[in-house]
């Protein structure tokens, strides 16, 4: 009976990582289509990647939840309730065909989330760097108020607002 339970939480959880590679392949993808629409300044279509990646995370998320489910019923099954064993060393200590499954699965889902997260680096450093060019570009187009330099209490100076005027009066 035991043997038929721990049969079906193998591959309730083969199943779960299945589906856990698959939405972590789409977003990956949609990573890489955000980068595109931030190098092309593409807002538009960047808001819909943004919807569609936030969508993705709250399915990985229920994955997530999922899986920990399964794993610690499996914990439970073996008697592991005070220290759950971690999916990386249930792995290694399961027989096969389910050790070589869940080992490849495993693998590909980790290699995978290592690709959406140097996506996700370029991605804020791309957005990190639009933003300074911005920021800039307001400061050469304005110019700064000298009279509002005032220190917080902090100690620290107080950056002058920028007023709204495109040329310096004074030129």
């Amino acid at each position: 009976m035991g043997q038929k339970i721990l049969e079906n939480l193998l591959h309730n959880l083969s199943e779960t990582l299945g589906k856990m590679i698959t939405t972590y392949e789409d977003i990956l993808h949609t990573a890489q289509e955000k980068k595109k629409h931030i190098i092309s300044g593409d807002i538009d279509n960047l808001e819909s990647v943004i919807y569609q990646e936030r969508n993705l995370a709250e399915r990985v998320m229920l994955f997530e939840e999922k899986r920990r489910y399964i794993m610690l019923s499996i914990n439970e099954l073996l008697g592991n309730t005070g220290n759950p064993i971690k999916l990386s060393k249930f792995i290694e200590q399961i027989k096969d065909p389910y050790r070589g499954k869940l080992k490849e699965k495993y693998d590909v889902m980790i290699e995978i989330v290592g690709k959406v997260e140097e996506v996700n680096r370029i991605n804020t450093s791309l957005t990190k760097y639009s933003l300074e060019y911005i920021n800039n570009l307001i400061k050469a187009v304005c110019t700064e108020s000298l009279n509002d330099s005032t220190y917080q209490k902090s100690g620290k100076l107080n950056e002058p607002e920028l007023q709204r005027i495109l040329f310096e009066i004074n030129a």
